[in-house]
C-alpha cells in the first residue's frame, strides 16, 4: 500500500529535458571564446530576442536565449559548476535513494475515532485573517498533526552527510484523556511544513540526492565512468497531498517535485499557493518540474524575466493547487529574478521581495580604454557583432568585456608567448589598476528592496514591481489595505559612521507606483518589529532605547508620525490585543555605560502591553520580564510560536530561562553577564487590560537535571517545547519528543504521548557565551 518509486526513475524521467540542453553543456566546457554561440535552428532567435520590448516582465523565446542571458549576467562567473545543474546520464543515478516511502500506519490503530471534536480550538497564528500559513504543527479540533524528522548519521565517513526520514504523526488528541497516535506518514527526506484542509493534508519538504558528477577530460569529452569522481548532491523540493479521511491509512493523491528549494506557502479557502526557487546557471538553463510522476516540460516561453543584471538569478516557481478539486491542473508561473526572501500574501495578491545592491560593472569601460588599441581584426569584428545584437546595453558590455579579457589573456598575458614584451604587460597592469581604483572611488553602493506583485487568479499574473530604498525585516514589514501595498524598510547600517541607518514607510498603489512615503525615522537605529493595522502602522526601532512609532496611513499620499514612546528594550514581535492595544514581545535592555558606548546590552525576555488609544501619546500600561540575559524564546523569531486568545484571556510562549546567581559575582553583576539555564518550557499567562500579565504557570518537557549540568552553555534537545495549542479547556504543548495535555485553567497534567527520541531532532539555542550587543 503506497508508493515506492526508485529515484533513478524519478530523475531519469528528466533525461529528455537534459537532451535539450546537452549541446549547451558541451559548449560550456570546451576551450573557446567566451562569446555565446550564435543560435540556430527552427525554434530560436537571436540572443535577447525581445529584450527591447516594453519594460517589465518579458518572456524568453528559446533555450539559446536563456543561455545567452545568464551567460551575460554577473553571476555567470561561477562557471559550469553543479549549482543548479542536472544529471545528463543515467549512470549518475546509480546508488541513489528513493524520494518517498510508502505512507502507512505501522503500529497505529486502524479506523477513525467517532468521538466529537472540540467546539473551540486554536489555529496557527497568522498575519492576515483568512490566509493560513504553513507550520510543523496543525490541529483541527480533534487531531494534532506533527512533523517529526529523524536523522541517520550512520557510522564512519559519509560523503553525503546524514540522511533524513520525515514523518507526519497523526494524533487523536481530543478528548485528552484518550490521546493516542492513530496514523503516520513516512517520507524519505526532510519535512518542513504542513497544511490541513478538511480531509486533505499538504506536506512540504526536500531531499538531497547524491550523485557522481561527470568530469571533462583533457580533450573536452565528459567522463561518465571516471574512477573516484567527486561527489555532489542536488536538492529536490516537494509538495504532497494526502487523503486522510481514514487517519490510520493516509493515501498519497497528488505530488509535485521541483529541483531547488521550497521557500514558503499560503492557503486561502483550500487553495494552496507555494513558492519554490532554484539557482539559475547559464550552463543548465532549464528548471525541472514534475507532477504526479509526469514531467512538465518548461518551455522557454514559459519562463519570464526582468532585463537587468543580477548576481544571483534564481528560477522562482509559483505553484497553485486547489484542494477542493484535485482534478484541476495546477497553476504555475516561472520567473527568473533574484532569490525570493520575504513573502506577503493578502486575500487577492502575493508580494515577493528581495534585497538588491546597485550593480555597477566598469569592466568594459576600463577594458575599452586600456586594451582596445591592441585588439586584432577578429576581436574588433566580434565587438561589432555584439553591438549589433538586439539586447540591452548591460548585456552587451558584459559580453564585450569577456571578449576583451579572452583576447588579452591569450595574446598579451599568455606566458607561453615569448614574443610579447614584458614591459607592455607591466604597463597594462598598471593602467588597469589605476582605472579600477578611480572607478571604485566614484561608486556608492545602494541597498534597495524589489517588490513584485502577482495576482492569485489561477495564473499568478504579474501585476507590477516597485523598488524602494533599504531592506525589509520580515513579512510583518509589509501589508495590503484598500488597494495599497505598504512596506517598511531600514536603510544603511546602525553601526556605520559613513552610512548610518534610518527607517522608512512607503505606500504603493495598485499599479506598484509609490504614492506616498515617510523617510528618515530614528536615524542610527533599525526596525526590530512592525505591524500594520488598518490605517495605522506601528514600528519599533532600536539601538539603545526602544521607540514605538504610531504612524497614520489614512492619507496614502502623506504618511505621518502621530506619536512615539521611548522605553528601555525593544519588541521583536507586535500582536494586536484589540483595536487600541498592542502586545509587544522582545527583550529588556540596559544601556552600556562609558564614553562612546552608544548601544545597550539586551537582557531577559520582556512582554509589554501598549495603549495606543491616544495616538499622540502611546504608553506602556503593563509589562512582565522573564529571566536574565540569555533568556530566549522561539516566539521572538517565529510568530507561530505565539499563542494568544483574547476570549480565553490566554497568552502562551515557549521560554528558555536563564538566571544569574549573584553569589558567583561578589563584585557585582555587569549588564553583559549571561545567566545559567535553569528551565525550558511553555509560560502560560492571563492577560487583560485591568491586570496586565499574570503568570498562570509553566509546562515543561525537559529533565531538570540536564539544566543543572548545562550552566550557561545549554543546547536545545528534543524536549524543548516549540508550540502550544488548545482544544476547549485543554492546553497541548509540543516538542520533538512529546505531546503533553494539561488543564488550561490549572495546568494540571492530563496525559502525555511520546512521539520521538529526546536525543534526536533538537534545536540548538545560541550559546550564551556568544557576545551580542545592541540586539
Amino acid at each position: 500500500m503506497g508508493e515506492a518509486t526508485p529515484f533513478r526513475q524519478y530523475v531519469g524521467a528528466f533525461a529528455l529535458a537534459g537532451v535539450v540542453v546537452l549541446a549547451l553543456l558541451v559548449v560550456a566546457i570546451l576551450p573557446q571564446s567566451s562569446l555565446p554561440p550564435v543560435p540556430s535552428g527552427g525554434n530560436t532567435t537571436s540572443p535577447g530576442g525581445n529584450a527591447t520590448a516594453s519594460a517589465g516582465l518579458k518572456s524568453f523565446t528559446s533555450y539559446d536565449e536563456i543561455y545567452a542571458f545568464l551567460k551575460a549576467s554577473p553571476g555567470s562567473d561561477y562557471g559550469y559548476g553543479v549549482r543548479g545543474g542536472m544529471m545528463t546520464s543515467d549512470m549518475a543515478l546509480k546508488g541513489t535513494i528513493a524520494p518517498t516511502a510508502a505512507p502507512g500506519a505501522s503500529g497505529a490503530e486502524s479506523g477513525t475515532s467517532q468521538a466529537v471534536s472540540a467546539s473551540d480550538y486554536s489555529q496557527t497564528n497568522v498575519q492576515v485573517a483568512g490566509v493560513d500559513e504553513p507550520d510543523f504543527v496543525k490541529n483541527d479540533g480533534k487531531y494534532i498533526y506533527v512533523v517529526k524528522n529523524e536523522y541517520n548519521y550512520g557510522s564512519g565517513y559519509n560523503p553525503f552527510g546524514p540522511t533524513s526520514a520525515g514523518k507526519v504523526k497523526i494524533i487523536d488528541a481530543y478528548p485528552a484523556e484518550q490521546m493516542r497516535q492513530t496514523g503516520e506518514i513516512s517520507i524519505d527526506g526532510t519535512v518542513s511544513d504542513i497544511f490541513i484542509h478538511n480531509d486533505k493534508l499538504v506536506v512540504f519538504g526536500s531531499i538531497y540526492v547524491p550523485f557522481f558528477y561527470p568530469q571533462p577530460l583533457a580533450d573536452g569529452v565528459r567522463c561518465l565512468g571516471c574512477v573516484m569522481p567527486p561527489y555532489y548532491s542536488q536538492n529536490f523540493a516537494f509538495m504532497r497531498v494526502y487523503d486522510i479521511s481514514d487517519k490510520s491509512s493516509p493515501k498519497l493523491v497528488k505530488r509535485i517535485e521541483v529541483k531547488g528549494d521550497y521557500k514558503d506557502a499560503r492557503m486561502i479557502g483550500g487553495k494552496v499557493y507555494a513558492v519554490f526557487s532554484d539557482y539559475a546557471s547559464y550552463s543548465y538553463p532549464v528548471p525541472l518540474y514534475r507532477v504526479d510522476g509526469n514531467d512538465r516540460q518548461v518551455a522557454p516561453t514559459d519562463i519570464k524575466y526582468f532585463d537587468y543584471p543580477d548576481s544571483s538569478y534564481s528560477y522562482n516557481i509559483f505553484t497553485g493547487v486547489d484542494l477542493n478539486d484535485l482534478s484541476k491542473e495546477e497553476s504555475r508561473n516561472v520567473v527568473l529574478m533574484g532569490a525570493s526572501q520575504n513573502l506577503f500574501v493578502s486575500q487577492d495578491s502575493m508580494y515577493v521581495t528581495f534585497t538588491t545592491y546597485d550593480y555597477y560593472d566598469p569592466q568594459w569601460k576600463i577594458y575599452n580604454e586600456v586594451f582596445a588599441p591592441y585588439f586584432d581584426d577578429a576581436t574588433r569584428k566580434k565587438m561589432a557583432d555584439i553591438d549589433s545584437m538586439n539586447i540591452s546595453d548591460w548585456r552587451k558590455e558584459r559580453l564585450k568585456s569577456e571578449e576583451a579579457l579572452y583576447f588579452i589573456q591569450n595574446k598579451v598575458y599568455n606566458p607561453l608567448d615569448l614574443t610579447v614584451d614584458a614591459s607592455l604587460r607591466d604597463e597594462l597592469t598598471r593602467k588597469i589598476a589605476e582605472k579600477q581604483s578611480q572607478e571604485s572611488g566614484q561608486y556608492e553602493s545602494k541597498e534597495t528592496t524589489e517588490a513584485y506583485k502577482f495576482a492569485l487568479d489561477g495564473a499568478f499574473t504579474y501585476g507590477g514591481a516597485a523598488r524602494v530604498p533599504g531592506h525589509v525585516l520580515n513579512q510583518f514589514s509589509m501589508d495590503e489595505y484598500n488597494g495599497y501595498f505598504r512596506i517598511a524598510t531600514t536603510s544603511g547600517q546602525a553601526w556605520s559612521g559613513e552610512n548610518p541607518s534610518s527607517n522608512n514607510v512607503y505606500v504603493i498603489d495598485a499599479g506598484m507606483k509609490v504614492a506616498g512615503k515617510l523617510e528618515g525615522l530614528a536615524q542610527g537605529e533599525s526596525i526590530y518589529s512592525a505591524r500594520f493595522m488598518g490605517n495605522r502602522a506601528y514600528l519599533v526601532t532600536f539601538k539603545k532605547i526602544d521607540p514605538l512609532f504610531v504612524i497614520d496611513l489614512s492619507n496614502p499620499a502623506s504618511p505621518q508620525v502621530l506619536g512615539k514612546l521611548k522605553i528601555p528594550g525593544y519588541s521583536d514581535y507586535l500582536h494586536p490585543y484589540d483595536e487600541t492595544h498592542l502586545i509587544g514581545l522582545g527583550k529588556d535592555a540596559a544601556a552600556a555605560e562609558g564614553e562612546n558606548r552608544d548601544f545597550a546590552w539586551y537582557q531577559g525576555v520582556k512582554l509589554s502591553l501598549f495603549d495606543v488609544s491616544d495616538v499622540a501619546h502611546p504608553k506602556e500600561v503593563a509589562s512582565y520580564e522573564i529571566g536574565d540575559r540569555g533568556t530566549d524564546s522561539y516566539a521572538l523569531s517565529d510568530h507561530k510560536a505565539f499563542l494568544f486568545s483574547k476570549e480565553k484571556n490566554l497568552l502562551a510562549i515557549p521560554v528558555l530561562l536563564a538566571r544569574i546567581d549573584p553569589l558567583k559575582y561578589p563584585n557585582g553583576v555587569e549588564p553583559s553577564t549571561y545567566g545559567d539555564y535553569v528551565f525550558q518550557g511553555e509560560y502560560v499567562f492571563n492577560v487583560s487590560l485591568e491586570k496586565g500579565f499574570v503568570l498562570r504557570g509553566t509546562v515543561s518537557h525537559a529533565d531538570p537535571e540536564g539544566f543543572a549540568k548545562s550552566g550557561e552553555y545549554y543546547w536545545g534537545s528534543g524536549t524543548s517545547v516549540k508550540r502550544a495549542l488548545y482544544m476547549d479547556g485543554t492546553l497541548y504543548t509540543v516538542s520533538d519528543t512529546y505531546v503533553k495535555a494539561n488543564n488550561l485553567s490549572t495546568l494540571g497534567a492530563i496525559s502525555s504521548l511520546q512521539i520521538g527520541n529526546s536525543t534526536n531532532g533538537g534545536y540548538a539555542y545560541p550559546m550564551a557565551g556568544v557576545p551580542m550587543i545592541g540586539g
